[in-house]
């Protein structure tokens, strides 16, 4: 319990993911915008009585936060639940559609969000629409202004499984625009912070395809150190994520993490002594943002940026900071700025593998003893592997429906070159005045990644390697992680009680999975 109360942002976290809950299931349910309101004002009335009293009437400001946080979390998340409107079908009226971040090449489409205007469609409304590849549709940028047909752009009741998940993130709808259907109107000339930040991954991306990266070499490095996988063909991606791979393709906590501590120990040495401490931790700050700003701001970059800069600045002001606790208070932040986060399954499998590595690695780790260094540091490379495959095995198995049986192996192979290829890449843009020595290390870029893909690829060859179709829906993850929750109190303290409740809790997740299974 005072591992508990030492966490104050898991609390609030979860009131206000239960309100974000609220406000997805229950689109229709409208609370008013004041109902905060009520609640503030016994939270702040528990500050002005006396120390007694607000121990023996802590409940009061439990519930109040617990309030408050609840209808903040429904009404954010309903102030962006998609909106339909009844269109006219006749083909001489059109639609207005902004182009708002980077089209996405598909096989024959480019997938390109639009912000939707015109008569009788609500505000804000966004849309993903699916453009046929052409010569006019490859030059699309962020900003360009279209005009399509209104009859194209009809919204659906009956939505299938993958407009229900784009509705749950926020889009009215999906549509497809056929050649010839649509014309550019102009540009809108505005500045974009987002826009100019995929502008300088675009300069990046450039940088390494002038260093001697093509084809998947490129496509790698750019998934790997920008966050942009829109060079990644579908082969690939089935390869990374039938071996376990796949989350070194996402920019996440484990690369910004290995950039930050880079940035950190090169500033270590000129700013040494606690009176150069805040020089060194306001330039490492600063730093990590430009990193994340030439990886485009995209959210996975920016949700482990707040992450380690919440831990700089706690380490700043001299406070001992709770890297869990932090974990959890970056999660508040991006969950307040956008509900519709939790509903992304970047955000999900990012911080079910950050916390599962906090909470299980280390006892993972010492389970088994390794003498020989080179063994160890295999050992502990594998336990970071199955502690992050602990936590991200109910989401994947929800949304992916396969489990990867040598997920230890290829944590083996992709964690020492994915610390390789960011030290490599980084240097490769640096050195981008010395032209010989960046394309010589990005030479070497394409060697390593070359042999990781190579290695994938093997793996994935292997004998019962994956395996698919398995049955998995909402109640057996909340089960999984409960049974999880439970394991780790034993792994704290194997006391009777708690290894009581571990128990039951596999037996009823195993009497549900028997029992719904066989009913399929």
């Amino acid at each position: 319990m005072e591992t508990i109360y030492r966490l104050p942002f898991l609390r609030i976290c979860l009131f206000l993911i239960t309100g974000i809950l609220f406000g997805i299931t229950c689109p229709d349910v409208h609370l008013p915008v004041w109902l905060p309101l009520p609640a503030i004002l016994p939270l702040i009335g528990t500050f002005f009585i006396p120390p007694k009293l607000q121990y023996k009437l802590r409940w009061v400001a439990g519930a109040s936060l617990f309030i408050l946080l609840f209808t903040v979390g429904a009404i954010r998340t309903q102030e962006t639940t998609p909106v339909y409107w009844e269109a006219n079908e006749e083909e001489t009226s059109y639609v207005i559609g902004e182009v708002e971040g980077t089209p996405q090449r598909k096989r024959a489409t480019y997938g390109v969000t639009l912000r939707l205007f015109g008569e009788g469609i609500p505000p804000k409304s966004k849309a993903m629409a699916y453009i046929a590849q052409d010569s006019a549709s490859g030059t699309l940028v962020e900003g360009d202004i279209l005009l399509f047909p209104t009859h194209l752009a009809i919204g659906k009741e009956e939505a299938s499984e993958y407009e229900a998940y784009l509705r749950r993130s926020g889009y009215s709808m999906s549509f497809y625009i056929p050649k010839g259907k649509w014309r550019k109107a102009g540009n809108a000339e505005r500045f974009s912070l987002s826009k100019k930040a995929r502008e300088a991954r675009q300069w990046a991306e450039e940088r390494y395809l002038s260093n001697g990266l093509q084809g998947e070499e490129l496509a790698i490095a750019c998934a790997l150190t920008l966050g942009d996988k829109s060079q990644l063909d579908r082969e690939l991606r089935s390869s990374y994520s039938a071996t376990g791979a796949s989350h070194v393709l996402a920019v996440s906590g484990l690369h910004v993490g290995i950039i930050y501590l880079v940035i950190v120990s090169l500033l270590s040495i000129p700013f040494r002594g606690d009176k150069l401490k805040w020089l060194r931790i306001t330039l490492a700050i600063t730093a990590l943002w430009a990193y994340a700003f030439v990886a485009g701001l995209s959210a996975s970059v920016v949700r482990a940026s707040v992450m380690f800069s919440l831990v700089s600045v706690g380490e700043l002001l001299g406070r001992r900071s709770l890297t869990i606790n932090t974990v959890f208070a970056s999660a508040f932040i991006m969950l307040l700025y956008e509900p519709r986060y939790l509903t992304d399954v970047g955000f999900q499998l990012s911080y079910t593998a950050v916390l599962a590595i906090l909470l299980f690695q280390g006892s993972v780790y010492k389970s088994i003893q390794v003498r020989p260094f080179l063994l160890d540091k295999a050992w502990s490379l594998t336990s970071v592997s199955i502690a992050a495959q602990l936590g991200t095995m109910p989401v994947m198995l929800y949304h992916f429906h396969q489990f990867s049986n040598c997920f230890w192996l290829s944590g083996l192979i992709v964690i020492p070159a994915a610390t390789l290829l960011i030290y490599g890449c980084a240097l490769s843009l640096l050195t981008t005045p010395l032209p010989a020595v960046s394309e010589a290390i990005g030479g070497l870029m394409s060697r390593l990644i070359g042999g990781m893909n190579a290695s994938i690829r093997w793996l994935e060859g292997l004998p019962h390697s994956n395996v698919t179709n398995i049955g998995f829906d909402g109640m057996d993850v909340l089960l999984l992680y409960a049974l999880l929750a439970s394991l780790l109190a034993v792994m704290q303290d194997r006391s009777f009680r708690r290894i009581c409740v571990m128990l039951s809790l596999l037996l009823t997740y195993t009497c549900y999975s028997t029992l719904t299974k066989a009913m399929i």
